[in-house]
């Protein structure tokens, strides 16, 4: 498993030392518009969505083909997808935090409550749709799960555009779930655990 993880560690590094570059610009867009969430936002998109990256090279070098022929079992290689993208994210709290911590201290919207909610939010929603495209990658490839991506992002538009007139009962009713928002990571994880059971049955289907 460890071999694994360190094999798409290094087939990644240079796809993260080219958003490296991007990082900084959008640090400064940070300073400048002080809001530090912005910077935190980007960040834990992107180390976290490097495990689909992983995913694109293996088939680009046909390396499930290799790997099937190894004392490597089926689960083990889905699961490494998935534990690389915990660690990643992980990795980019441990960056982010206090960068954001530091832009907010310095400026007039410090608001602790508000970022330990958005916090939640945003890690939340991270793992929802780490379990939602993983399978679709390992089910259907890149060139349609990038398909899937794309029209995802559509998705919040269209549901925003339908339950506009609901805003408002909306708006209270998380409002009135604010005190149970530290469970919602907690739960990210059992969807993308749900997640690695689905992707594992696929996998195990496939012919190589």
């Amino acid at each position: 498993m460890a071999g694994l993880i360190l094999k798409d560690l290094m087939s990644i590094q240079r796809q993260i030392k080219a958003q490296a570059i991007m990082l900084i610009f959008f640090l400064f867009i940070s300073i400048f518009m002080q809001q530090g969430l912005i910077l935190f936002t980007i960040i834990i998109f992107i180390v976290t969505f490097q495990a689909i990256t992983a995913l694109t090279y293996d088939e680009q070098s046909n390396w499930d083909k290799y790997a099937n022929t190894l004392p490597i079992s089926k689960g083990d290689i889905i699961l490494s997808k998935y534990i690389l993208s915990i660690l990643l994210m992980l990795f980019g709290l441990i960056i982010a935090l206090p960068i954001v911590f530091i832009i907010h201290r310095f400026t007039n919207n410090w608001a602790s409550a508000e970022f330990f909610l958005t916090f939640n939010l945003l890690v939340t929603l991270a793992f929802c749709m780490l379990a939602l495209l993983l399978p679709i990658y390992i089910k259907f490839g890149s060139i349609k799960g990038r398909m899937f991506l794309i029209a995802l992002c559509f998705i919040p538009g269209f549901l925003f555009s339908l339950l506009k007139d609901y805003f408002p009962d909306m708006t209270l009713t998380l409002s009135n779930l604010k005190q149970y928002m530290f469970l919602a990571p907690f739960a990210g994880l059992l969807i993308l655990w749900l997640s690695s059971l689905i992707s594992i049955a696929i996998y195990q289907r496939k012919e190589f």
